[in-house]
């Protein structure tokens, strides 16, 4: 048997259901002459008959019969699994896999303009903040962080990631905070969800590195898994927290948190869109990467008033 011989078997399989080359060379659009001969030839390339030919009629041998029922079972998943990914081309129902902080503090406040300019679009948000596995995880985009991504995916960068400590208005007229060596009176909150592979305390040890600042120790720090929680605990007054921009800028434009000092630190990062080379034509997905850039703009641009 080789890859040939599938046309073929898909005649048997035509023909094991009517018992009749005729009938099965109408539905083909073939000969009956061309159909008497594939099956033919498949029988020799199989080794064993697959049909008594009598005057008039056909019957299937037992090993024809065995095989034909496997057919039409392998034949009809193979349609079902065809009519599947179609309906997956064309649908407009997206999977975006987002990292929950992101989601929280960024996109959900956003979600209402997508929705107003694509009514018909159906979005599904998953969050997730390990590495994404678009066909494990049947994920159609995600949202990502620079620094957790790998991988061949299509990729658009949205926003940079920079990263400074910020408080509330209320912990700051507390707390004498003037220079960033005045953190070592105060409670710092960690957020240790990017730095798995490394030190928890990554983040605030580059920071304070930038800053230039001595005696601070960053493992005396409440720590949280999530940044979204640990924004939480500086928006609610109980230290200071290092927040990353997209996670804290609305809060600080509002003034619900603040910004003591003026040192950021640049660590590279950048929230990458990211979707599978053949689905970056789909429109659904363009239709959410062009919001999503709009938005980005948006934010921006507020960001800089």
């Amino acid at each position: 048997m080789n890859k040939a011989s599938l046309p073929f078997l898909h005649t048997f399989v035509v023909a094991a259901k009517h018992l009749s080359f005729t009938k099965a060379a109408h539905e083909l659009f073939l000969t009956q002459g061309a159909v008497s001969q594939q099956i033919r030839l498949l029988e020799q390339r199989l080794g064993f008959s697959l049909f008594v030919r009598y005057h008039r009629s056909l019957e299937l041998t037992p090993m024809g019969a065995r095989l034909a029922l496997h057919l039409r079972h392998m034949f009809a998943d193979l349609d079902g699994l065809i009519e599947e990914l179609r309906e997956e081309r064309d649908s407009t129902i997206i999977t975006l896999s987002v990292m929950p902080s992101f989601a929280t503090r960024w996109l959900m406040p956003r979600l209402g303009r997508l929705q107003e300019r694509h009514p018909g679009l159906q979005l599904r948000i998953q969050a997730n903040d390990r590495e994404v596995n678009f066909t494990r995880d049947r994920i159609d985009a995600a949202i990502v962080h620079s620094h957790l991504h790998s991988g061949s995916a299509y990729t658009v960068p949205l926003l940079v990631d920079h990263v400074f400590p910020v408080c509330s208005p209320a912990f700051a007229e507390q707390n004498t905070l003037q220079t960033p060596a005045d953190l070592v009176h105060v409670p710092l909150i960690n957020d240790d969800s990017e730095w798995r592979f490394f030190s928890p305390y990554a983040e605030w040890e580059a920071w304070l590195a930038k800053a230039q600042v001595k005696g601070v120790r960053p493992s005396r720090a409440m720590s949280f898994n999530r940044g979204d929680l640990a924004v939480q605990a500086a928006l609610s007054g109980q230290g200071v927290a290092l927040g990353r921009t997209p996670l804290v800028m609305d809060d600080i434009r509002e003034g619900r948190l603040l910004k003591p000092f003026e040192q950021v630190y640049d660590n590279g990062h950048v929230y990458l869109f990211a979707c599978p080379n053949e689905y970056r034509d789909r429109e659904p997905i363009q239709q959410v990467l062009n919001w999503l850039q709009d938005e980005c703009r948006r934010y921006m641009d507020e960001v800089a008033q």
